[in-house]
């Protein structure tokens, strides 16, 4: 199935409706509060990591001598890049990236630019990589390449006392919400059609809204349940406070790959990123940052390049 075109916007507008959609109940505390993330008790500490020498070694000379690696992104999108309670950047793909730099012997810095300048900036050449939670798609790759850090699956996120509990191996015949033009929606009929329908199943049961805020309002309610990206799940269901919570199991079928995006007309910077994943990878310091946002499942064993040609 194609997913998650939209998933970007779908996902910013959850998250926003979280705090708009708080008539469910007071909202709770939020990582911005505490200035750590849902998991306070992960051991991180980005300064120590080692340089690489290897990794290092991919480095064009110029973006070496510099000493700093300048990274594009989108600051207002939580677990992946924004600012907590004090000001301070962090998120899942901040932490990545400041790693990547560690290992390369940079220091990111990460720029907080628009979505819509984040792809153009890398290929004019102002940023050298840009880390955004950007799904690999083909319009993407005619633009940049990509570096693999990250797989995107849909889960099931429903209130606590929803009866029956919504599993991936019952969805046909239950009921579910969406919002109008959203990735996550267009996977829920879809699967419908394809997996329920054209097999004999009942169908599923779709309530539309047009906001997100309608959408989460309706789950609070216990309405229905409803699809979204198993790591922005797990951020609403810890921070909300309204009795949301995110399944562990995935979707079938639903998986896409997000990437470090860097200019074609840079192949060493990418080389150089994919190695310092690699060792990030190696020594665990990979799995302790999914691990901060419990997202571990949505973890890669290894990491790739990805092109026009593919990797």
């Amino acid at each position: 199935m194609n997913v998650l075109r939209h998933a970007r916007r779908s996902d910013r507008a959850l998250l926003l409706a979280v705090s708009a959609a708080v008539a469910l109940a007071a909202c709770g505390v939020t990582p911005a509060e505490d200035g750590e993330g849902p998991d306070t008790g992960a051991a991180l500490k980005i300064d120590a990591i080692a340089v690489d020498t290897k990794a290092q070694a991919e480095l064009p000379e110029a973006l070496k001598k510099s000493g700093t690696l300048k990274v594009a992104s989108e600051l207002d999108w939580p677990p992946f890049s924004y600012k907590d309670g004090s000001g301070q950047t962090t998120g899942i793909d901040v932490l990545m990236v400041q790693a990547i730099g560690r290992k390369l012997g940079l220091k990111a810095s990460i720029a907080d630019l628009g979505a819509d300048t984040i792809i153009p900036s890398v290929q004019n050449g102002r940023y050298d990589v840009a880390v955004s939670q950007l799904v690999t798609t083909p319009e993407r790759l005619r633009a940049v390449n990509f570096v693999d850090y990250i797989q995107n699956t849909l889960g099931i996120i429903q209130h606590k006392d929803y009866s029956p509990q919504v599993t991936p191996g019952d969805m046909c015949g239950k009921t579910f919400v969406g919002t109008q033009g959203t990735g996550p929606l267009d996977f829920t009929r879809q699967y419908s059609e394809k997996e329920c329908v054209a097999k004999g199943k009942p169908k599923m049961t779709i309530h539309v809204f047009d906001k997100s805020a309608a959408t989460i309002l309706a789950v609070g309610n216990k309405r229905g349940v409803f699809l979204t990206n198993r790591a922005v799940g797990e951020y609403v269901a810890a921070t909300s406070g309204n009795g949301l919570v995110m399944g562990k199991e995935t979707i079938p079928g639903s998986r896409t790959l997000s990437g470090i995006a860097y200019s074609k007309k840079k192949p060493e910077v990418g080389k150089a990123v994919q190695a310092a994943l690699l060792s990030l990878m190696n020594d665990g310091t990979y799995q302790k940052i999914l691990e901060k946002w419990k997202v571990t499942d949505q973890a890669l064993k290894t990491s790739e390049i990805r092109n026009e040609t593919g990797s």
